[in-house]
């Protein structure tokens, strides 16, 4: 029986360490400098769905900040990923066929 591995080796454990802490930290940032230059009240959409609450102009700012930047480093988490090793037989595999049509000519 194999020993259990610790988070940081799991799939989902470096998801949440690659991907949704670096985007919560940058949301905070954004989510600052935005509030910073505008406020919440003096958006049209902010009294008519949230009653006048700045708090809750916050809430809702952070949230989609985070989603955004959480979207973005995943999709930039999923780019850079490493090829498998099935990827990797088929690209030498390709590699020798170019070489050996090149012989010829």
């Amino acid at each position: 029986m194999n020993p259990p591995r610790p988070i940081g080796d799991r799939r989902p454990g470096r998801y949440l360490m690659k991907v949704l802490w670096p985007s919560f930290m940058v949301a905070i940032i954004a989510e600052g400098l935005f509030f910073s230059m505008i406020d919440p009240l003096e958006m049209s959409f902010v009294a008519w769905h949230l009653g006048d609450s700045r708090e809750a102009a916050y809430t809702i700012g952070f949230f989609v900040f985070w989603a955004l930047l959480a979207s973005s480093s995943t999709l930039t988490w999923l780019l850079a990923a490493t090829p498998t090793p099935q990827a990797l037989e088929i690209d030498e595999g390709a590699r020798r066929h170019q070489n050996k049509s090149l012989i010829g000519r």
